[in-house]
């Protein structure tokens, strides 16, 4: 499908992001191309794979946590656009991760089909979303 956008899914929790890319699979407009644990894998598939949107924990492993791989999605030429989906989502770390680039927050645990809901958001065009808060760089739900 022409207008499916490829998404790249990162989550220490192997259980949760198996859900997760099953629901997401449901979604005809969506095709996860990579799924993982590791930050410094995920930015192996974002480099490689160049998919349109992450959707990531802000707790990985392998040496690179969500700060860490937002700095590094940050300096792309090219970047896709990132929902942080995480149980840790307090006001420091949603300024310090939206100062990085974060496009989007969902709190865990939610239904599986609102990161859908909100993966959509993201793609949106900024010009035809209207923002949750004013002045906000990133937008949260819960």
């Amino acid at each position: 499908m022409e207008n499916t956008k490829r998404i790249v899914v990162a989550d220490t929790g192997t259980e949760f992001r198996k859900n997760l890319i099953r629901a997401l699979s449901d979604e005809t407009d969506f095709q996860v191309v990579g799924e993982t644990g590791d930050g410094a894998e995920l930015m192996r598939f974002v480099q490689r794979d160049r998919p349109d949107a992450v959707v990531m924990d802000m707790v990985l492993t392998g040496g690179m946590d969500g700060m860490d791989v937002l700095d590094a999605i940050s300096r792309l030429p090219e970047r896709p656009r990132v929902l942080i989906l995480s149980g840790y989502i307090k006001g420091s770390v949603v300024d310090a991760a939206a100062a990085k680039g974060a496009d989007f927050f969902v709190t865990k645990p939610c239904r599986l089909t609102v990161v859908a809901e909100r993966l959509r958001q993201v793609m949106t065009p900024p010009a035809a979303r209207s923002p949750r808060r004013t002045g906000a760089p990133a937008w949260r739900a819960r």
